[in-house]
């Protein structure tokens, strides 16, 4: 088994028929060998990418199941005030409605009723809360002031008498946020 020898065009050619099989073994084992390393490295690189991604999925799943967690006791907290709100509604419903309906038939003046009460009140003093009557037939306010000091609490109580509010009862008495403050009913002689 001998190499054939052609000769074509002044070239010498040689066609190896098996005579001499690991001849060009060289060049296809560098293929060989760098196929695989570019295979290896794309094999790598896409572990590396797939691990990132990996580890962001986990934090993004993390972050949902956070989110799931607050949306969920965010709706049972907005379920809960949802209850009182309707509590609190059926709860002051009947004495609102009265009020209304004193305002509705205009038998009172809020404007001279402020007016006189602001008249009562001792110079640098105020108004924190009011509380009208509960009912119609009832006449006694409630309410919270707050004084300069403790002396101020007789002059107040003069003045509501010379406003024509009666039946005045000190309720509760207290220093708070820098302030004297009164609680306390008293009633209006001239709301009908």
């Amino acid at each position: 088994m001998m190499a054939n020898r052609y000769h074509k065009n002044g070239w010498n050619l040689m066609i190896n028929l098996a005579s001499q099989p690991r001849r060009n073994r060289r060049p296809y084992r560098f293929m060989t060998v760098g196929l695989v390393l570019v295979i290896l490295a794309a094999a790598v690189v896409l572990v590396l990418f797939n691990l990132e991604s990996l580890t962001r999925f986990r934090q993004l799943r993390q972050s949902n199941l956070i989110l799931v967690e607050k949306k969920d006791s965010l709706s049972s907290e907005n379920q809960q005030l949802f209850r009182e709100l309707e509590n609190l509604r059926r709860r002051y419903r009947e004495p609102v409605d009265e009020i209304n309906g004193l305002l509705e038939r205009k038998s009172f003046s809020w404007v001279v009723f402020f007016s006189r009460l602001e008249e009562a009140l001792p110079p640098g003093s105020f108004l924190l809360t009011l509380n009208p009557p509960s009912s119609l037939t009832s006449r006694e306010f409630r309410a919270r002031v707050a004084l300069g000091h403790r002396d101020e609490l007789a002059q107040l109580t003069k003045n509501l008498q010379l406003q024509r509010f009666e039946d005045i009862k000190v309720l509760n008495e207290n220093y708070q946020d820098n302030r004297f403050q009164v609680e306390m009913t008293f009633r209006d002689a001239g709301i009908y």
